[in-house]
């Protein structure tokens, strides 16, 4: 009894129009429409009703109350019809955040990504900062919102937004970057864009997946270019860049992505190179192991029917008065031949 005691006093259910709000939420509870939110749940990320990512339309004026989020929420005027606000962003899961009460209108509507939706604000008793809509079952990437105010009661009211954590709400005030291009090099890509007017900086994202989801890998880039060097060679890289300013970020740029190239490390070792020819004669070449791949490479091309009869030696001993001396061996005078390294060290 002492511990379901214990457990009751640790929720506290308020009651309006048949409706629960709950407070004292966990991490592990999963609100639903009709919760009261004073805050963000874990896992999400709350925009108030000014920020400039969302846009109105028509008549709305701000209502100041301590019980709303951040003091106050914008408003509809009375009896008005058709009033919106639009926004996008990126993300999987959306939360409308308002006022229940008996003035508002129970027919306005919420258009997500060309779907509509009514939507109800309405309620015999009342009740602020709530959950008045929710989607949580979106697909990763850039979502489109439009929510029309209703008619058929006095007002609509927005307090604010929650997206994913993970996610962001776009600065429509702000251009994509274009031209996106990534190019390969030794151990790193380089990346190059045109640059966006009004931009402070640019986040940098990548992903190994065509399409994303996309990690930010560099943000406060202030130049239209970045090379990424934390790369795996023979792995293909995908990258987006957004830009940013004091008012939010961007929707993301085209995708682009690359390979970095493998870094041919030099061969720093040598050998002797002696061919036997069938009239018994020896030859001997002090030479770089990259050139005696090369002859092993021709020999046995030639053994094969392709290429050359002859491959030219440079000798870089004992030239005397010459500038270049070169010798040839004939592939069919060529009894046998030896390699012996050495460090060169």
């Amino acid at each position: 009894m002492k511990q379901w005691k214990s457990i009751v006093s640790k929720l506290v259910l308020v009651i309006f129009a048949g409706v629960l709000f709950f407070s004292g939420q966990t991490n592990t509870y999963a609100a639903a429409v009709g919760d009261q939110l004073t805050t963000q749940e874990a896992g999400w990320i709350r925009y108030d009703d000014t920020d400039v990512g969302l846009k109105y339309a028509g008549s709305w004026y701000k209502a100041s109350n301590v019980g709303y989020y951040n003091g106050g929420m914008a408003v509809t005027g009375n009896a008005t019809n058709g009033n919106t606000v639009s926004f996008t962003f990126y993300g999987t899961k959306l939360r409308v955040i308002a006022d229940f009460y008996s003035s508002r209108h129970s027919n306005n509507t919420v258009t997500v990504d060309g779907v509509t939706e009514t939507l109800s604000e309405y309620s015999a008793s009342g009740g602020a900062v709530a959950i008045i809509y929710q989607k949580t079952d979106l697909p990763l990437g850039f979502h489109t919102v439009l929510i029309r105010s209703g008619n058929n009661r006095n007002t609509f009211t927005l307090d604010a937004i929650d997206i994913d954590e993970t996610g962001y709400l776009i600065n429509t005030n702000l251009t994509a970057p274009i031209d996106l291009s990534a190019a390969a090099a030794v151990e790193k890509i380089d990346l190059s864009w045109t640059a966006v007017t009004n931009a402070m900086s640019y986040n940098i994202k990548r992903s190994i997946t065509n399409g994303g989801p996309y990690e930010t890998i560099a943000s406060n880039v202030t130049n239209a270019t970045y090379t990424d060097i934390n790369v795996t060679s023979d792995v293909k890289y995908y990258y987006v860049v957004s830009a940013v300013n004091a008012a939010g970020e961007s929707i993301s740029s085209n995708e682009a992505s690359a390979i970095p190239m493998v870094a041919v490390v030099p061969d720093t070792g040598r050998a002797l190179l002696t061919i036997y020819l069938i009239n018994g004669a020896e030859k001997e070449y002090d030479l770089s192991i990259t050139e005696v791949n090369a002859f092993i490479d021709w020999f046995d091309q030639k053994d094969a029917g392709v290429g050359p009869a002859k491959y030219a030696l440079i000798k870089t001993w004992n030239k005397g008065p010459f500038t270049k001396r070169t010798e040839y061996v004939v592939f069919d005078k060529i009894l046998t031949f030896n390699v012996d390294e050495y460090s060169a060290e």
